[in-house]
């Protein structure tokens, strides 16, 4: 994309550019004292971004953007205890589906808004969870080089955490792409799954206890999850992972769908990430990433016992093709699964197993999900195992049917297995 100067930004209309850059849309809309909000949209992906008399208030896109707020809430929680599982799924159960309101305020952000009226975040902290998120849905914005912009102008009260200067945020996001874009083209995008499969090349490279740790974290995670199990920013994990994968130790996935859709990080050869001004920060070369294991900071990445620990999941539906699609969708991510197809023998087994987490389908002959979900919680081993309720019931009513029946999330037909890996990632690590 090439920076336009001269080009002017015209609010309510929607422009399909390949002459403006991401950058110069925000200055124009900052330097103008717009209030509003940017929608932008490529490869069908929306992204918002609200504006306070030219300050940023918030930005968020399209893919999943209850998950993208449980995971920095999760990374929050360590510092905030409030901040509990048990709160974080009421968030979601609270907020993701509601329909829209007459106020053009995002539902994600809303949430916020209740966790502060709740008293489970002060505002000082609502302001750097806003700070964080924005920060990450620029990154991929900073990259788009066409899309569809659009400036909806309005007057709505957002209640006001933080207002951000558009121009030194802007750099603080661009310094950070550099910092990826020196891992590149090993390394495009914070969403990419590392995978340690290379053992007997690792043998000649690592000791058997880094060996060890690699094989029990790298297994279907994507950086930025990653960050969260480790309790690391996900640039350094990268930065210390990243010898691993030029050494062909690590291999790396592509982004699980929908992150997919995002911009990749280009090549350092290939492309300079533009900035707001009309010049190009060439990108910095850094000397640091060595090709060779001995300077790897991966010894640093603390013990994690969510993700060396094999997790064991129950499945109970009556339908074999559904567990078959389970298994089907969980069998690469070092899970013990186990499928039961016959509820009214489905505690029994759950005594038995003693599983870490319960999938459970509501629509069942003999005992139907309610009803087992009470029996399950109702025994003391069970009282806070997590209970995953599957149905093709979306009303609020089921919702709320399985929530008194001692549910702890929800999960609706059709699902696909990014849904599902995202389900047991967030009650499972």
């Amino acid at each position: 994309m090439n920076p336009a100067t001269n080009k002017q930004f015209s609010p309510e209309k929607t422009i399909n550019s390949h002459n403006l850059s991401p950058g110069n849309v925000l200055e124009q809309i900052a330097s103008s004292q717009g209030n509003g909000c940017l929608q932008v949209s490529y490869n069908s992906v929306e992204w918002e971004i609200y504006f306070n008399l030219g300050k940023l208030i918030y930005a968020r896109h399209s893919l999943d953007p209850f998950e993208r707020l449980e995971r920095h809430l999760r990374r929050l929680s360590s510092e905030i205890p409030t901040l509990t599982s048990a709160v974080r799924t009421q968030v979601r159960l609270n907020f993701e589906n509601e329909p829209q309101s007459n106020t053009s305020i995002c539902s994600d952000y809303l949430a916020i808004c209740w966790l502060v009226d709740e008293a489970h975040l002060i505002s000082e902290q609502a302001a750097k969870l806003l700070k964080d998120i924005t920060q990450e849905v620029f990154e991929p914005y900073l990259l788009l080089q066409e899309g569809a912009f659009q400036f909806k102008t309005n007057n709505d009260k957002y209640p006001k955490f933080c207002r951000f200067e558009v121009h030194p945020f802007v750099e603080e996001c661009q310094q950070k792409l550099r910092d990826w874009q020196a891992m590149s083209p090993f390394i495009l995008s914070p969403e990419q799954r590392p995978y340690f499969v290379s053992q007997s090349h690792a043998q000649q490279k690592l000791p058997p206890e880094k060996q060890e740790k690699l094989s029990k974290l790298l297994k279907g995670f994507s950086f930025r999850q990653l960050a969260v199990l480790t309790k690391q920013n996900e640039l350094k994990l990268a930065q210390g992972i990243y010898p691993l994968i030029k050494d062909k130790v690590v291999i790396l996935r592509d982004p699980q769908s929908p992150f997919d859709r995002l911009p990749k990080i280009p090549s350092a050869d290939a492309y300079a990430i533009m900035v707001t001004e009309p010049s190009i920060v060439k990108p910095e070369r850094k000397s640091s990433h060595k090709n060779t294991l001995s300077n790897t900071s991966f010894a640093s990445i603390p013990p994690v016992t969510g993700a060396q620990k094999t997790y064991k999941i129950v499945c109970i539906d009556d339908s074999p093709t559904i567990l078959k699609e389970i298994n089907r969708f969980l069998e690469n991510y070092d899970l013990e699964i186990h499928a039961i197809g016959d509820s009214g023998k489905a505690l029994i087994e759950i005594i038995r197993l003693k599983p870490d987490l319960l999938l459970m389908d509501v629509g069942m002959p003999n005992i139907d999900g309610y009803q087992l979900c009470r029996l399950v919680r109702n025994h003391s081993l069970f009282a806070h195992i997590p209970i995953i309720m599957v149905t093709g019931n979306t009303g609020l009513i089921d919702r709320a049917k399985a929530r008194i029946a001692g549910a702890t999330d929800y999960m609706t037909k059709p699902f696909t297995q990014s849904d599902l890996v995202k389900m047991v990632f967030r009650h499972l690590t």
